[in-house]
């Protein structure tokens, strides 16, 4: 209990010594606090006002700096009777305000405002009639020269003289402090403005890479909105920015005279980009509402009216196609898109997917032109030249057509289909490859339909097998073969042979072939009428005896012009006196109305005589010859070309290396074309050489030989295929194209087409270029 007792009073006892420390301690510290606080107030109490106010205000514009400012609130703290310093220190405010930035230093402007009103009020309620009478003299005689009685008669000061200067600077501070306000968020609104609008037209910029883009895109994507959203911003920022201008004539401040010049945007992409400091002297600024105007006239004045000519356009195209479908009457020119509109719709929007539609409606009226023309031209006969020459450009066209369909493009998702979505919405229902189907459906019957007529006329006039059982009709004693046989047939090896069928007028059939039998050896033309009855037959004959053995007798080319028959023969054998062969060839002409022989011209050259054509207006003959004789084909030899008059005089001989086969000659206005099949054909010198795709005889591509009027070749091209053909004949109508017709696969010299697939080239004949093709 003791040391209980113990404990307690030691800790009591520590107790009571820590209190006395801390009681020391605080004694300390206010006494040294007093000390401070009496050595300030015995300063400023002592302080004669009176004497130390001249030093403050020597004059009532004298700026208060800021060590008398803290005097001041040291006086009025220490000497409260006294009134003027309040206003002092109201004063020193009032006189800070305009040294501020008011753009960077917006708060302390209103911090100081709102104590130069604080202490104005004091001011204010504590001054009255007796401090005014007893210190006006002293004190305020200021409140005369200030702005609110400044011009004043007035001796002396009156507390209505400071009332009405005191009021009038309550005003100017609330009236800065709005200002303020106003200069602060004109100026910042001005520069947030404009920077809006710059964002806008980056994006812009950063979307659209070229200005024809940004007319092309702007209907799908909306764009005017945006723009216009873009102008609006813009213009907001110079309405701020006037605002700005005009709250800082009522509180002007150093180094914010800012000036802006308007920039035009002149160059996409290059103007209008930057952005720029509004805190310079002079601020250059992107007119975006200028460009946003002539964006807008311009789109509607150009772009507008694009779109409107492409629908139009293509409503246009829709009504000539109809037209084409509901008359027989074909037109004399081909059709052609108007090139100006065509250029007007390019012009903005250089790759223009409505324009592949055009350039497939543009075919589509040529072809149904040509499907007109082809009607007009068949009387009946397939196989006239005129009617399989029509059918071929009916095949031309439609292979052109389908070429065009294919380069339409449907996806919806292409940038180029979007720049016209609407188009496509509007006119296609949004579904163009539902159109693009049935179009095709309509080429592809019309191209099954040409080729089908053009294979029969490649496999009734060239195929070259025997034929085991022929039709003959009667003549005479003997019987002509109406079906064209083989000399491999031995039954129809003692008839009238007939190599060549050609149509004639009024149902007739023109017969063209070989006699080669014991009583008659020589050519034949017969005129077979529709009832199978022969109305007339003039042949060719040549001695037979004169030669030793069995000669061979040949028709290696025919023409048919202006109502004559041209039969280019030839005979070859041994002659009784000689030991060598001897090549006899000649050209035969028939009238065939008549079937009245009108002349025979005899031909000369040690080389085998290939094809013939006829030239009206020079009356000669194109003649191309190659090789010793009618079987010696397959070497890289001579090919021999002339143009030989009726008399027989020669205007001229052009000569070549060729591996090939002769196929027609085509006399141009002012030029030959010769056509072959070919693995090689050269200059005689070889400097000039064109080769097919393989060098193996019968591997043929189409080679074609442009000669002058002097047989000087002018141009040359082949037709190169990876897939070898054989073109049979080759069609022109004078008009600048050239259709060549043959079959797909190797030469045989027997060989049944039926089972070879047709092949087609068009061509240009003045620059040998391809307009069409079904070949690779």
């Amino acid at each position: 209990m003791k040391a209980l007792s113990l404990n307690k009073y030691i800790s009591l006892l520590l107790i009571g010594v820590f209190a006395v420390v801390l009681s020391v301690t605080a004694q300390t510290e206010k006494v040294e606090e007093d000390e401070v606080t009496k050595a300030e107030r015995l300063k400023y109490e002592d302080i004669d006002y009176k004497k130390y106010f001249p030093l403050i205000k020597p004059s009532f514009d004298t700026r208060i700096d800021d060590p008398v400012l803290q005097d001041l609130k040291k006086i009025r703290q220490y000497q409260p009777f006294e009134v003027s310093p309040i206003f002092q220190i109201s004063e020193y405010y009032f006189q800070r305000i305009d040294e501020f930035d008011v753009l960077r230093e917006y708060h302390a402007i209103h911090s100081t405002c709102d104590s130069a009103l604080q202490y104005i009020n004091e001011f204010q309620a504590r001054l009255d009639e007796k401090e005014v009478k007893k210190k006006g003299k002293r004190y305020y005689m200021e409140f005369l020269k200030f702005p609110a009685n400044a011009g004043t008669i007035d001796e002396k000061v009156s507390l209505l003289h400071i009332n009405k200067e005191l009021e009038r600077r309550k005003e100017v501070l609330a009236l800065q402090k709005s200002e303020v306000d106003s200069i602060y968020m004109n100026f910042k609104a001005s520069i947030n403005e404009y920077l809006i609008a710059n964002e806008i037209f980056r994006d812009v910029c950063g979307t659209y890479s070229t200005i024809k883009d940004l007319y092309i895109m702007a209907e799908n994507d909306s764009l005017f909105p945006k723009l216009a959203t873009m102008k609006m911003h813009y213009e907001k920022s110079l309405e701020y920015f006037a605002l700005y201008k005009a709250a800082a004539t009522v509180h002007p401040f150093d180094g914010y005279s800012q000036e802006y010049t308007i920039k035009p945007i002149e160059n996409y992409r290059i103007h209008g980009l930057t952005r720029t400091s509004f805190l310079t002297m002079e601020i250059d600024l992107w007119d975006y509402a200028k460009w946003h105007d002539d964006v807008l006239a311009y789109y509607q004045a150009e772009i507008v009216n694009m779109r409107l000519l492409v629908d139009s356009y293509d409503s246009e195209l829709d009504q000539i196609i109809q037209q084409k479908q509901a008359t027989s009457s074909p037109s004399e020119d081909r059709f052609y898109l108007d090139s100006r509109k065509i250029g007007k719709i390019k012009k903005y929007d250089p790759s223009a997917y409505p324009v592949e539609i055009f350039k497939y409606k543009e075919q589509k009226v040529n072809l149904l032109n040509q499907i007109a023309y082809s009607n007009i031209q068949f009387n009946g006969n397939k196989v006239d030249l005129k009617y399989i020459r029509s059918q071929a450009e009916v095949w031309t066209e439609s292979l052109k057509a389908s070429k065009a369909l294919n380069n339409i493009h449907t996806s919806s998702a292409d940038i180029g289909y979007i720049k016209h979505a609407n188009f496509y919405k509007m006119k296609y229902n949004d579904n163009l490859s539902s159109y693009i189907n049935y179009e095709k459906q309509f080429i592809a019957d019309q191209t099954v339909q040409s080729e089908k007529l053009l294979k029969e006329l490649v496999v009734t006039y060239f195929s070259k097998v025997p034929v085991e059982k022929a039709e003959f009709i009667p003549y005479k004693k003997d019987s002509i073969s109406v079906t064209p046989v083989s000399d491999k047939n031995l039954f129809g090896k003692r008839k009238y042979t007939t190599m060549y069928v050609r149509p004639n007028k009024n149902n007739h059939k023109l017969l063209i072939g070989t006699i080669n039998n014991e009583k008659e050896f020589g050519v034949f033309v017969a005129d077979l009428d529709s009832a199978q009855k022969i109305t007339w037959v003039k042949t060719f004959n040549y001695n037979r005896k004169e030669y030793q053995g069995i000669p061979t007798i040949d028709i290696p080319s025919i023409r048919i012009k202006n109502g004559m028959l041209h039969v280019l023969m030839a005979v070859q054998g041994i002659k009784t006196d000689a030991v060598d062969m001897t090549l006899g060839s000649k050209v035969g002409v028939v009238k065939i109305a008549s079937g009245e022989i009108v002349h025979e011209q005899p031909i000369s050259g040690a080389l085998y005589p290939r094809t013939l054509n006829f030239l009206q207006e020079q009356k000669s003959y194109l003649i191309a010859y190659k090789g010793k004789s009618k079987n010696n084909i397959q070497h890289y030899d001579t090919l021999s070309i002339q143009n030989v008059r009726m008399d027989g005089e020669l205007i001229w001989n052009a000569k070549f290396m060729m591996k090939g086969i002769i196929n027609d000659i085509i006399g141009m206005p002012s030029s030959y074309i010769l056509v072959a099949n070919v693995n090689k054909l050269a200059t005689l010198d070889g400097k000039a050489t064109l080769t097919a795709t393989s060098e193996t005889f019968g591997q043929f591509n189409t080679a074609l030989l442009k000669l002058d009027a002097f047989g000087k070749p002018l141009d040359a091209t082949i037709l190169k295929s990876s897939t070898p053909y054989e073109a049979t004949f080759a069609l022109t109508d004078f008009d600048n194209t050239i259709n060549i017709i043959g079959v797909k696969g190797a030469y045989a010299p027997n060989a049944d087409f039926s089972n070879r697939d047709v092949i087609l080239v068009t061509l240009k004949a003045n620059n040998l270029k391809v307009v069409e093709k079904n070949i690779q």
